[in-house]
This record gives C-alpha cells, structure tokens and sequence, in this order.
C-alpha cells in the first residue's frame, strides 16, 4: 500500500511539473511570437516575409521546446518518460500557437484589416523575387502570384488551418525530440517524493 501511495503521489508531482513547465514555456514563446508580430508590425511588415527571420524564430522555437523538456528531465532526477516529454513539448507549443494564432487574427482581421493586405502584396512580391532567384519560368511565377492573390492568409479559415498545421509539426517534432530525450528509470530505481 505504501508503494502505491508513493507512485501516486510521484505521479501527481510528475503531472504537475510537466504541466507547470509547458505551461510558462508556452507563454514564452506565444509572448515571443506576438512580440516579433508586433515590433514588425510597427516597424517594418516585410519582416514577417524575410525567409531569415523565420528561420530564426523556428530555431528559437525549438530550441526554448527542447529547454522545456529538458527542465521537466531535470525537475524528475534525469529522467523522463517519452509521454512525458513529447507532452511538455506538444502543450507548450500549443499554448504558444495558440496565443499567436489569437494575437494575429485579432491584429489583421479586427484591429488593422489593411495591414493584412499590404502584407498580403509583400508576400507576392517576396515570392516573386525568391522564384526568378531560383529561376523559375514566368508561367509557374503567373501560376504561384494568381494563387496568392486569391488567398486571404489572414482569414479566419486560414489561421485556422495554419493553427492546426502547427500543431502537426509539434507532434511530429515532439515525437522526435521525445524519442532522443526519453530516459527511463531503471528497474527497481526507488521513486523520489518531494
């Protein structure tokens, strides 16, 4: 009975520490991410259509997810079951997206719908440049501006599917990371209460 009273409260522990983590990792990023949106926003919208800057806001991403589920590692002993961590991953980056995705709509759909149409045009013109770089012919250039040009990405419906493809990329990526950073603890270890 002892034994079963202490892996519950471990459990508890465990859930609250994977929780509590995700949870102030995800406001992190959907803090950074509505802070990049917003500096942009007022400064210089051709910054959230450089391919640079998300590539670097994608690192930062991971890297803050990994830090996560390493804290959660840390808090444990050095240990943390895959379920565990893909968890802390795939909350915190929910949480994160979700305040992103939230902060957007409301910004280019009811604060600034304008906005959204002249990112729109930059993203065109961003995408224009990159295809004659690479050397694309000028009918799969007409082809990809035609598509852009009937597309709202800043819809509801688009921010919606953007939402989910995230949370898809999470999953995956938290699999991954799950996978690499997993440690068991060994049979017979003696589980910790705090």
């Amino acid at each position: 009975m002892a034994i079963f009273v202490r892996n519950q409260n471990f459990s508890r522990i465990m859930d609250t520490t994977v929780k509590s983590t995700a949870l102030r990792f995800g406001y992190i990023i959907g803090g950074i991410g509505v802070a990049y949106t917003l500096i942009a926003y007022l400064i210089d919208l051709t910054l959230l259509t450089t391919w640079w800057t998300g590539i670097l806001f994608l690192i930062l991403l991971i890297v803050l997810l990994c830090v996560a589920v390493g804290q959660v590692k840390s808090k444990m002993g050095g240990y943390i079951s895959f379920k565990d961590a893909f968890s802390t991953f795939f909350v915190a980056g929910l949480v994160a997206s979700l305040i992103s995705t939230t902060v957007t709509v409301l910004l280019f759909n009811v604060v600034d719908p304008e906005a959204a149409e002249r990112l729109n045009e930059l993203t065109i013109e961003s995408t224009v440049r990159t295809m004659e770089k690479f050397g694309a012919p000028e009918e799969v250039i007409d082809k990809q501006v035609e598509e852009l040009q009937g597309k709202n990405q800043f819809s509801l419906t688009s921010q919606l599917w953007t939402f989910l493809g995230g949370l898809l990329f999470y999953a995956i990526l938290g699999a991954v990371v799950a996978a690499i950073m997993k440690k068991n603890k060994p049979a017979g270890f003696p589980e910790e209460v705090a």
